[in-house]
């Protein structure tokens, strides 16, 4: 069947697709819609084609010349959920990207700032300002607890307990976890929720904006970024190099594996395992340049 008989179905059925997988997040959604819809644009470029492997390769072929190894198994993995979506409604007799294999991805190791850097940020902030003594507060809580960037937005007033130096985490995948935090922590946000009551703002959220409104993900990302920069830090330090080397300094001091996974919220213990192989990685640096038989 040539693709010009098929791609009207194939435009149409992509809407009701979309509508019966709103459980899934607004960026997981985006990245389904946006997925879908470049498939949607090869084949209109491509439309006396016949709807074959031959044509689900070359589309292929052109995604790795322009995209990622992520973003093309990303690509496929969508495009074949929505083909079984077509077959399994009969729009469609077989679903063809099932024949493409995914590329695997070579897995690098995430950097890790060492603490004597986490502290050059911390100094570099003005600790006796409003908006300095908030960042000093976000920077602090990332790293003692292990936060991601989504789990900064989304903390609010009621989650945190400074009493006990803990904290009730709305994380990925839509999950609760419990962190716990230093008590120079816990005293770092002490001062910054004294401050933050001359807001006088009815906002739920922990960290609020200079107009008293709920942080947002680009804001923190923003701070972060500003901070490693003036510190004068490797730039390809971001938000999460923060997680990373709470995880890294945890395992590096002796941490057990099981309680570093449910502090990160990582549902598998492979994930968190990427963190040993940074220390084993540590550890033969040190190996190379000691022993006098490297």
């Amino acid at each position: 069947m040539k693709v010009r008989k098929i791609l009207n179905e194939i435009k149409y059925n992509k809407l009701i697709f979309l509508e019966n997988r709103n459980h899934l997040s607004p960026y997981s959604l985006r990245n389904q819609r946006q997925d879908i819809e470049t498939f949607i644009s090869f084949l209109n470029l491509n439309k006396d084609e016949l709807l074959t492997i031959d044509i689900i390769r070359k589309f292929i072929s052109v995604l790795r010349s322009n995209r990622s190894q992520s973003s093309v198994r990303r690509i496929i993995s969508n495009l074949k959920m929505y083909f079984d979506y077509l077959t399994d409604n009969k729009i469609i007799s077989k679903n063809l990207f099932t024949e493409i294999s995914t590329p695997k991805i070579e897995k690098k190791l995430p950097s890790v700032a060492t603490l004597e850097e986490i502290d050059l940020m911390i100094e570099k902030v003005d600790s006796k300002s409003k908006l300095g003594k908030r960042d000093i507060a976000i920077i602090e809580l990332i790293y003692s607890a292990g936060l991601r960037v989504s789990e900064v937005n989304n903390l609010n007033l009621a989650d945190v307990d400074l009493s006990m130096n803990q904290a009730v985490i709305f994380g990925k995948g839509s999950k609760y976890r419990s962190v716990i935090f230093s008590q120079s922590t816990s005293n770092i946000l002490k001062e910054y929720l004294n401050i933050r009551e001359s807001y006088e703002a009815k906002e739920k959220s922990f960290f609020l904006s200079n107009s008293g409104k709920r942080l947002s993900i680009r804001s923190v990302q923003h701070i972060i970024k500003k901070y490693i920069k003036i510190a004068g830090l490797n730039p390809k330090y971001h938000t999460h190099t923060l997680r990373h080397s709470f995880a890294t300094h945890l395992l590096d001091g002796g941490a057990d594996l099981r309680v570093v996974q449910e502090l990160l919220g990582h549902s598998s213990p492979k994930t968190t395992e990427i963190y040993t192989h940074i220390s084993i990685e540590k550890s033969r640096d040190v190996y190379t340049n000691a022993h006098p038989k490297a």
